[in-house]
């Protein structure tokens, strides 16, 4: 974290300091627990036919691209945050842009931002105090497989980039039960309950060892609990995930709904240069060195 100094440089640096609590447990929590949660399969009946849920997560990872919106909650710990997540996704890229609106230590953060993979650019001016300790950069940058590296979790899918959710329903370690169907803004979709194996996803994205002992110490297990929507054309509708997880001691309860639509091709994602970013990963990687997972 970034040291308070009295009187207006405190509230500076606190400021500060709040953005990188900010991005640190806005993507953090989610990161440790995307691949596990206890969770008893449940629904009507199990579909034997090939995996519905995987095959739409595939066929929908393989469009041009969509937009996306979602609803985040992490409650347990003392700040807890809510946002809300609006954007487009060029799936042909991996890449998109994002509108965040968090509220986190008391502070609403209105956030622009761009994506590209594990990386994200969020504008300076979204964070009060920050063009001062950014030297004026119009972009603060994040490389979160970096900025996670110190604590063991890197490669991984996060809320940086929804998209990534898809590949999670790739991997669901167990035929989905079909729970009903629904109508989602006029489309007729199926939704499916299942669970993601964390040992497949390891394997088919050749994640590190020590990244699956990490979430394991957080989760104490090797599911993650999902539901999904699914229209007509084998696309992806809707997610939902919700589960507990152990961050520093504290039980954490973090809950996403995101939902999908929109599908064709989405506006091009334009970098910053380089001389309009302000790097934040050293200062993330460091917050996050300290960062123990599970409650011992």
């Amino acid at each position: 974290m970034i040291a308070a100094g009295p009187g207006t440089q405190q509230r500076r640096e606190a400021s500060v300091g709040a953005s990188i609590r900010a991005v640190r447990w806005r993507f953090v929590p989610p990161l440790c627990a995307l691949l596990g949660a206890a969770a008893a399969l449940s629904g009507c009946g199990a579909s034997r036919a090939v995996d519905p849920v995987a095959r739409a997560a595939t066929a929908t990872l393989g469009t041009q691209g969509y937009k996306m919106s979602a609803v985040m909650t992490v409650a347990g710990a003392a700040s807890p945050v809510t946002a809300t997540m609006r954007g487009s996704i060029d799936a042909t890229a991996n890449r998109g842009t994002m509108t965040v609106d968090e509220n986190i230590d008391g502070q609403h953060i209105h956030a622009p931002m761009l994506f590209s993979s594990l990386s994200f650019w969020m504008r300076s001016a979204s964070i009060a105090g920050a063009a001062r300790r950014t030297g004026g950069k119009a972009w603060i940058y994040v490389d979160m497989s970096k900025a996670l590296g110190a604590m063991g979790v890197t490669s991984l899918p996060s809320t940086v980039n929804p998209a990534q959710f898809l590949d999670y329903l790739r991997t669901v370690g167990a035929s989905p039960a079909r729970v009903g169907t629904l109508a989602i803004h006029g489309v007729s979709t199926t939704q499916y309950r299942a669970a993601v194996s964390l040992d497949r996803y390891a394997q088919q994205y050749h994640v590190a060892a020590k990244t699956v002992s990490s979430l394991e110490a957080a989760m104490g297990t090797h599911t993650m609990p999902v539901d999904v929507w699914v229209d007509t054309q084998n696309r992806v509708r809707r997610i939902r995930v919700a589960f507990r997880e152990c961050v520093e001691g504290t039980k954490l309860q973090f809950s996403m709904t995101m939902g999908i639509y929109g599908f064709g091709p989405q506006p091009q994602v334009q970098i910053p240069a380089r001389n309009e970013v302000y790097n934040l990963t050293p200062k993330l990687a460091t917050a996050s060195r300290s960062l123990k997972l599970g409650c011992g």
